[in-house]
């Protein structure tokens, strides 16, 4: 290959990795289907996602009962059935098979709940199941483990609590957990990985930075790393594609709101900065996962918000390690076949370019691994490009012997 092609193929990998390094892992989307508002209620059912509830407490507190499921494959909202237990902020919301749970909260009067109301969304309607058992209370945290639901801390009308709870759909019954040994808390944050849950930040008055994790096996926490160097609390939290993250929320000493996010690795017990949420800096940003997507929006920063979000975790600076280990092409040099290998559950382009940048050869991945003859591509140096949703996950040089 002459020094003009050599050349000329450098810069077209060099131009596809600096757009692939380019693309901005927060975008915007529709904004969410009702009015402005914090303290909402966030899940994810399927392929959809639903959110709602929560208030606006300006001269007047106005509370909301309205619920909007989202679409991200037509970026639209639509209006669902009313949340069953009337008007409500600062709830839990957690999703079981395919259905959505909602419950706790305040309610107009000042009065704190314990109820808990089941959604369907193929009939688009509420159900009361069981009470959660000990005090009423609001701005309690969830969490899924092995479809049992696990809610808990939160304030209650005599101070705060540290108080957990497992739900059971099936038995439509609640079980009391460990009592959380830290400090009692509300406006926490919680998740769970590979069949343990995690919850962190949150306080009253004050923030906090620490962070547990609950052994459902053991009925046992165990304190991890920090989250990062900032006490916080009113933050927002979520799992995807096996690493948690925490971020935004509030230093109420200062009154100082935050952007920044913070991924967890639960398998090092380490925390890495990653990209700042993409919109203005809040407390109370609600949160879900569809899919390997995440959806965030709303919250306040003095002023209500409306705004979404979607989260491209793949593409997060605190991925990049695992994307190299996850995207490949071997062996290379080429003398037969190739495996293109990508993460598991995506389904992604393979595309081979010649040194003028033509497209030789195109082939859809819906497997982990998959195996290609080279079939009639000639001889040379060429360079691949792998595609998820039409955005360059990697390039590399490829030769073909």
């Amino acid at each position: 290959m002459n020094l003009t092609r050599i050349i000329l193929a450098t810069s077209l990998l060099l131009a596809w990795q600096d757009a692939a390094l380019a693309y901005d892992v927060w975008n915007q989307k529709a904004n969410f289907g009702g009015p402005a508002r914090h303290r909402c209620v966030a899940f994810a059912i399927g392929n959809k996602g639903y959110m709602g509830l929560g208030h606006i407490n300006a001269v007047t507190d106005i509370l909301f009962e309205d619920i909007w499921e989202y679409d991200p494959a037509t970026n639209s909202w639509s209006q669902k059935a009313n949340f069953g237990g009337g008007l409500r902020y600062h709830s839990f919301g957690f999703t079981i098979g395919n259905k959505g749970y909602v419950g706790t909260g305040r309610m107009p009067s000042g009065v704190y709940e314990n109820d808990c109301w089941e959604f369907d969304p193929v009939a688009n309607t509420w159900l009361q199941r069981a009470d959660m058992p000990g005090a009423l209370r609001r701005g309690a945290v969830s969490f899924v483990i092995d479809n049992i639901g696990y809610v808990g801390s939160g304030q209650v009308q005599s101070g705060i609590s540290n108080e957990f709870f497992a739900f059971n759909p099936v038995t439509n019954s609640w079980q009391q957990k460990a009592t959380f040994p830290g400090a009692t808390r509300t406006s926490a944050v919680a998740f769970a990985i590979d069949g343990k849950g995690y919850f962190g930040t949150g306080g009253m008055g004050t923030g906090t930075k620490d962070f547990w994790e609950y052994d459902p096996q053991t009925n046992m926490w165990t304190q991890k790393a920090d989250v990062g160097p900032t006490a916080r609390l009113e933050a927002t939290g979520f799992a995807v594609n096996g690493k948690g993250y925490i971020g935004t929320g509030v230093d109420m000493s200062s009154g100082n709101n935050f952007g920044d996010m913070w991924q967890n690795n639960v398998s090092t017990n380490t925390w890495t900065q990653v990209e700042d949420f993409g919109g203005i800096k809040r407390r109370y940003l609600a949160s879900m996962v569809i899919g390997t997507k995440v959806y965030a929006g709303t919250g306040t920063n003095g002023t209500n918000f409306r705004d979404f979000w979607e989260f491209d975790q793949l593409l997060s600076i605190g991925n990049q390690n695992d994307l190299e280990n996850s995207f490949q092409v071997y062996p290379n040099p080429i003398t037969d076949i190739f495996t293109v290998k990508i993460i598991a559950n995506m389904e992604a382009e393979f595309s081979l370019y010649n040194q003028l940048g033509q497209i030789v050869f195109a082939q859809s991945l819906v497997d982990e691994s998959t195996t290609i003859d080279r079939n009639n591509i000639a001889a040379g140096h060429y360079i691949y490009a792998i595609r998820i949703s039409d955005k360059i996950i990697k390039a590399d040089h490829l030769i073909f012997n």
